[in-house]
């Protein structure tokens, strides 16, 4: 009896718990697919292929499995087993009459009745029934066999039935019954006076102690045949999760033997790779990644790049092989294959676009200088030619934008027609183009290309396209031999083209550097002259014709330089504009000039102060910010201040608001050099100016060109018309003054009145006397 107890399986509560505990774990983790026929594929004579409806299997198992049967028929035998051992006992209980035994058998049918309606209930009351039940057996019998047959059931049932901590407690209160029962047969018993002996109690507790062990042995083989089947449950539900990630996977997935033959992989690597059936993962260096002598296969850092060349165009791969720890079976690798082609595309383009000036499609300044950088290593003789297009600006300024954009995508196609097939064309930003020629050992030093490029600039295809060349040949005339030493050089030579007057190319000389390296010299004195109050003001007095007295002054600065004395603004404003000094040079004239202007105020003389202003200046809303705080600290009249601007901010939208923004504060506009730059009655309209000056080219005509006289008087009456008063600047002769007042000019200012000088050394009557105005 306890042999085959042992040996014959499990079934009962704590088999139903796990199992449903991992049909949970199933309905949580498992994956549900429908993708027709499609599944992970194996290599012939490996049955490893599962379609996709067996992916939504439950985790258990379908039924029928043979280790599942086995448990479920261990129970049913046990169970059998017990309701045999109650029947066989109720019946004999019946049959040995009396109260007790009848109460006995019905006890025993009731316990037999709880295990059919509640087959999953053991209560603490059905284990003193069964308790009870056994003492009265083993009374009322005269043998305990039918006894023994009850007890073991029950224990076998409850064995299979009871959790860890219940069992024990529970199992021992029908044992400890038979052993109460037995010791009181043996006080009751008239015919075992003397103590019993071992052949007494030996047939009646060796059956007892093989049920422990027997049922001991029994709940340990169940518990562990669980334990197996919960483990086995969750492998399949990994496999099952396993199966459908890596079926829905995008990256191609392999599993290779040691001899590069793929074990296991999915539909994907199949596409990537172009296997009909099977095949093998090729790298760089052959066609099987795991004998690959440059060790593809090893694991590392960066993935193995690979192109596979197909009918509609190459795929660019990357694979990510991974070795698996296996003693059994060396070699074994897992390689993730994932395509790339269009990330590879993506960064083709974006090299590409960094590479290119975006407008003309020329290559950019980066990759040209790296391109020439490329060519001096590799001993090649090169020139390098800097092209800049002349009053470019001029082109922006006047025609807008995009007429520029226009002008440079033609250069650059010109650039290309008239250049070589092997020479590099570039925009190296604005108007600024480089090209970088080879040269023939003739001494001609790139100087031929450079006329090509003007001829094809000027000619009718043009548009009339004027520039400025700079060439530099590495190692002649002091040039440098690195691609940053040869557009420096470039630089210079195309620089001191421009100021020789454009529309021609010139060569670099190391005297050039030497010119490049003056100006910058000048340009660290002029940044120092800013901080060491280098920079003075000298006034001009301006005479208005009505009052026949000074009411204004002009503001001209000066450079009184250390070494060359005092320089004029030509010497110098230049230069600062190159520089962009020009904008803190501008706000100290201002500061200074109001400064003046608030000093002649307190000595009685309400004199006005005329400042130029660059259109550098101009640029951004902080210039009107500025102005009203500067009024506000020096407490000036915003009326004693003019602004004086030329006609190229007129091309400047922005700066035009700007500039209205600063009249709005109550000063005044004045419009200097009418009629020299880009005179339009379109912007006069539109703006209005306060005081229009008549340039000095204008006023030496008169007297001398009917012509001059005649455009003068023209600006006057216009000006009129417009609201505007006019100045005439540069009058030097009575004449001058007599026949601008008689045409109806409003201020004068020139020589004849006063040269611009400090106001410390003005003549006191400037500022007290009415001026002498020439007779009729």
């Amino acid at each position: 009896m306890c042999i085959f107890l042992v040996g014959s399986g499990c079934g009962g509560r704590r088999s139903t718990r796990l199992r449903r505990r991992s049909e949970r774990g199933a309905d949580r983790s498992g994956v549900r697919v429908d993708r027709g026929p499609r599944s992970i594929t194996s290599s012939p004579g490996r049955d490893v292929t599962t379609s996709a409806h067996s992916a939504v299997t439950p985790v258990g198992g379908p039924p029928g499995v043979p280790h599942d049967r086995g448990l479920r028929r261990v129970r049913r035998l046990t169970t059998a087993f017990a309701w045999i051992g109650g029947v066989v006992f109720a019946v004999r209980l019946a049959q040995a009459g009396g109260v007790v035994g009848g109460a006995a058998s019905v006890a025993v049918a009731l316990v037999l009745g709880g295990w059919l309606l509640w087959p999953e209930v053991d209560g603490w009351g059905t284990a003193f029934a069964e308790a009870a039940i056994v003492v009265t057996g083993v009374l009322v019998l005269p043998d305990p066999q039918p006894v023994l047959g009850f007890l073991f059931g029950v224990t076998v049932r409850r064995a299979l039935l009871d959790g860890a901590g219940r069992f024990p407690v529970k199992a021992a209160c029908p044992v400890l019954g038979y052993v109460l029962g037995f010791g009181a047969s043996v006080v009751l018993d008239d015919r075992h006076t003397p103590p019993p002996g071992p052949e007494v109690l030996a047939p009646v507790l060796m059956p007892l102690l093989g049920l422990l062990i027997g049922t001991a042995a029994l709940r340990e083989t169940a518990r562990a045949a669980h334990l197996a089947e919960a483990a086995r449950r969750y492998a399949d539900d990994a496999h099952r999760t396993t199966e459908a990630v890596v079926r829905a996977s995008p990256v191609g997935l392999a599993l290779l033997d040691g001899d590069g033959r793929p074990e296991l992989f999915n539909e994907r690597v199949a596409d990537l790779l172009g296997w009909a059936s099977s095949g093998t993962v090729p790298c760089p260096h052959g066609t099987d990644i795991t004998g690959c002598p440059a060790g593809c296969a090893r694991a590392g850092e960066e993935p193995v790049e690979l192109r596979v060349d197909r009918g509609g165009g190459a795929t660019a791969l990357t694979l990510h092989p991974t070795g698996v720890e296996d003693d059994s079976r060396p070699g074994r690798v897992v390689v993730a294959v994932v395509d790339v082609t269009a990330r590879r595309a993506l960064e083709d383009a974006l090299r590409e676009r960094s590479e290119r000036d975006e407008l003309t499609g020329l290559f950019g300044r980066r990759h040209f200088l790296d391109l020439v950088d490329r060519a001096l290593a590799a001993g090649a003789r090169v020139a390098l030619l800097l092209i800049d297009l002349d009053r470019f600006k001029e082109v922006n300024d006047t025609a807008g934008h995009q007429a520029g954009d226009r002008r440079l995508v033609e250069a650059a196609r010109l650039l290309r027609s008239t250049t070589g097939p092997e020479d590099v064309v570039a925009r190296l930003g604005g108007d600024e183009f480089a090209v970088l020629t080879a040269v023939p050992g003739d001494g001609d030093g790139g100087v031929r290309p450079a006329e090509r490029v003007l001829a094809a600039l000027a000619g009718p295809g043009g548009r009339a396209i004027r520039a400025s060349i700079g060439i530099a040949v590495p190692g002649r005339a002091g040039t440098g031999r690195t691609s940053e030493d040869l557009l420096r050089d470039a630089d210079v030579a195309m620089y001191v083209a421009k100021r020789e007057g454009g529309g021609r190319a010139r060569s670099f000389e190391r005297a050039m550097g030497e010119d490049v390296a003056a100006r910058q010299r000048d340009q660290a004195d002029l940044r120092a002259a800013l901080t060491n109050e280098e920079l003075v003001l000298h006034y001009q007095p301006i005479i208005d014709l009505a009052e026949a007295r000074t009411t204004h002054a002009e503001a001209l600065v000066r450079w009184r330089h250390p070494g060359r004395g005092l320089l004029g603004p030509d010497r110098f404003i230049g230069l600062a504009e190159e520089t962009g000094l020009i904008v803190p040079l501008g706000a100290h004239v201002l500061r200074s000039a109001c400064g003046q202007a608030v000093r002649w105020q307190r000595g009685g003389h309400p004199l006005g102060v005329a400042v130029n202003v660059s259109p550098w200046q101009l640029a951004g809303e902080a210039f009107p910010r500025q102005v009203d705080e500067l009024l506000t600290t020096t407490g000036l009249e915003a009326g004693l201040l003019t602004v004086e601007v030329t006609e190229s901010v007129w091309a400047d939208e922005a700066a035009m608001r700007v500039l209205m923004d600063v009249r709005d504060l109550g000063v005044r506009i004045a419009l200097d050099d009418f009629g020299t730059g880009y005179s339009s009655l379109n912007y006069l309209r539109r703006y209005p100016f306060d005081l229009v000056k008549i340039d000095k080219s204008f006023t030496d005509g008169l007297g001398e060109d009917d012509r001059t006289e005649g455009v003068v008087r023209c600006i006057i009456d216009l000006a009129a018309v417009l609201g505007a008063r006019t100045v005439a600047e540069g009058v030097e002769t009575p004449d001058q003054a007599r026949w601008l007042r008689d045409a109806g000019c409003g201020y004068l200012q020139g020589y004849l009145f006063g040269r611009p000088d400090l106001p410390e050394n003005w003549h006191p009557g400037l500022l007290t006397d009415p001026q002498r105005l020439p007779s009729t």
